[in-house]
């Protein structure tokens, strides 16, 4: 009877005993977790990548490789303008004039160059006046060496302004032209010994006391002359 009556008075403890060696390791459980998580911080395992650069930084392209494709062919052909610079280029502007005299129907003017020197016209502006009911055609002629150190005919070109009425202003009829172009021209060899010349002609007999002349005004620049 003793033996029962310790027993049930011992439960309690052992039970009490029991509960707080489960409680304690459950504790120690969670700690070793929260301390296993913090270890586990993203921050503690970041690594460092050391990147120099040895010497100085060299960037370059490769010449073989650097070139640029254009498409010129006969049915699309690229736009192309002469240009020179240097201290042998100079800007030229003049202006001439050539007039048709009374009874005759045709007038001639003629522009010199310096020596050793090539105009280059890049536009021709023109105003042809005569008589009212009387029309004039004009021409530019320039002489530029083929090469051969001739100076023949065969050097000579002429080009053809194309001039629209205006009207006619105090009893003279107005004509106009202004052209874009490009024109070479060298001084010529020869007698002539000309290098552009201006002729003006008009669909009649210029009546006496009226005005019929043709002036031009030629843009562009000068340039030395190749050494042969």
């Amino acid at each position: 009877m003793k033996k029962v009556n310790l027993y049930t008075a011992a439960k309690p403890a052992i039970l009490f005993t029991l509960v707080l060696l489960l409680t304690t390791s459950l504790f120690a459980q969670t700690g070793a977790k929260k301390e296993t998580l913090t270890n586990a911080s993203p921050t503690a395992n970041t690594q460092t990548v050391n990147a120099q650069q040895a010497g100085a930084w060299t960037v370059g392209i490769d010449a073989a490789k650097n070139a640029v494709r254009v498409t010129n062919s006969d049915i699309d052909p690229v736009s192309v303008k002469i240009v020179t610079s240097g201290p042998g280029r100079k800007p030229f502007q003049a202006r001439f004039s050539a007039g048709v005299d009374a009874g005759s129907n045709a007038g001639n003017a003629f522009l010199q160059i310096p020596a050793g020197k090539r105009l280059i016209i890049e536009n021709i502006s023109a105003i042809a006046r005569t008589a009212p009911g009387t029309k004039m055609h004009m021409q530019l002629f320039s002489y530029f060496d083929n090469g051969d150190g001739v100076g023949d005919s065969e050097d000579i070109t002429f080009h053809r302004i194309a001039l629209t009425e205006q009207g006619t202003y105090a009893g003279v009829a107005t004509s106009t032209a202004n052209h874009p172009t490009l024109i070479f021209a060298d001084e010529q060899i020869g007698a002539a010994h000309f290098t552009v010349a201006l002729q003006v002609r008009m669909d009649t007999t210029a009546p006496a006391g009226t005005t019929n002349q043709g002036q031009v005004t030629l843009t562009g620049y000068l340039e030395d002359l190749p050494t042969p």
